[in-house]
């Protein structure tokens, strides 16, 4: 046989399937390498999502015993039981250009799922859609942004070749910070506020762990009938304050409340992917850069990574508001550019608000596949 398949239950095979990504994408100047870190410590079993879940990981290796490929086979029991689904997921896909690779990849994948009950296998999810997921298939010519994957533009025909079928597209948007653009917006914010029944605040970074909890609170009313959403564990919400906490910001973390609740939010990170890319993956060199002079570099763009409005204030413009402040604070801070994702491609209301207030461009797009077992 052409490639064999193992498990990844050593320092040695963890290694190779994190170190894979290096020389698959070694030639693409766009990539930008994962804090492996992060990575090592979302394949830990002791990682909160893996209390829910059931997760492998596997490598494959060519005829001379060199790693080629690599992929994670899941069952997201919370997924499964909050969407009354029985689907597997796969991630991490990396692999040569084979498309008898990818074949035999998706195939472990499947085996792993298929005896667990499950009907169907979608991805990639890194290892949900709290985490990193979606394949690029447009949008290649720039490097992607904070927590957003890239992948060499051949892997999605693997992936169909192999007989999946398009699910669901993630959508990424655009902004160039031209303020002439968000003028009718920024006069809705202001009306909004004239009105004094909201306050606006940034988000208390001396009591972080209390705000995110009433974040997700809107969160997970706001995203809750969606599609692919998982509602968070405490746990798992804490790993993620954890991971993000050097990022955020009160300036880029607009909180709005009425009556002391919170009824809408906006989190936006500086695009460490920048510092990510000078550290090659690598957690200290990655650090100097993002906080440290001389080594510092210059972040000058932004991802917006979560915003909602509980339903009962829709349509009374307090998006407008959270995004003026977005907007504004983000270009006091040098950063008047970035990023907006995701968006689920069937999301109307948020991309007629982008493409229309905010004259947004359409530029990255991730896809999701789906394969019948």
């Amino acid at each position: 046989m052409k490639y064999s398949i193992e498990k990844v239950d050593s320092r040695k095979t963890t290694k190779e399937f994190l170190m894979l990504p290096f020389r698959i994408n070694k030639d693409d100047p766009h990539w930008v390498p994962p804090l492996l870190m992060n990575v090592r410590q979302l394949m830990n079993g002791k990682h909160p999502f893996h209390e829910h879940a059931e997760v492998e990981f596997y490598i494959a290796r060519d005829s001379e015993g060199r790693t080629a490929g690599r992929i994670s086979a899941c069952v997201n029991r919370t997924h499964n039981e909050y969407h009354n689904e029985k689907t597997g997921f796969f991630g991490f896909l990396e692999c040569e250009n084979d498309p008898e690779l990818a074949a035999l990849l998706l195939k472990t994948a499947e085996d792993f799922v298929k005896p667990l009950g499950m009907e169907s296998i979608r991805g990639p999810f890194n290892l949900s859609t709290n985490e990193e997921c979606g394949l690029l298939v447009e949008g290649f010519d720039t490097d992607p942004r904070l927590m957003m994957l890239h992948n060499p533009q051949w892997l999605g025909g693997l992936v169909e070749a192999a007989g999946y079928t398009k699910l669901m597209d993630l959508l990424a948007y655009w902004l160039d910070g031209d303020s002439d653009k968000f003028q009718k917006l920024f006069r809705i914010a202001k009306m909004v506020e004239k009105r004094g029944e909201w306050k606006v605040r940034g988000i208390n970074l001396k009591d972080l762990a209390e705000d995110m909890r009433k974040i997700m609170d809107v969160y997970n009313e706001c995203w809750g009938e969606n599609w692919g959403f998982v509602p968070m564990t405490p746990r798992e919400l804490t790993a993620m304050v954890e991971e993000l906490k050097m990022l955020i910001t009160s300036e880029l973390s607009p909180i709005v409340e009425l009556n002391g609740e919170v009824v809408a939010f906006g989190i936006g990170l500086p695009d460490a992917n920048i510092a990510f890319k000078k550290g090659n993956g690598r957690a200290v060199p990655s650090v100097l850069a993002l906080k440290v002079p001389p080594f510092k570099v210059n972040i000058d763009r932004v991802r917006v990574l979560l915003m909602g409005v509980k339903k009962q204030h829709r349509n009374k413009g307090l998006e407008a508001l959270v995004i003026d402040r977005l907007i504004k604070n983000s270009a006091k801070m040098g950063m008047g550019r970035g990023e907006l994702s995701w968006i689920l491609e069937n999301n109307r209301e948020m991309r007629a608000i982008l493409e229309k207030q905010m004259n947004a461009d359409l530029y990255k797009r991730y896809r999701i596949y789906e394969k019948e077992l």
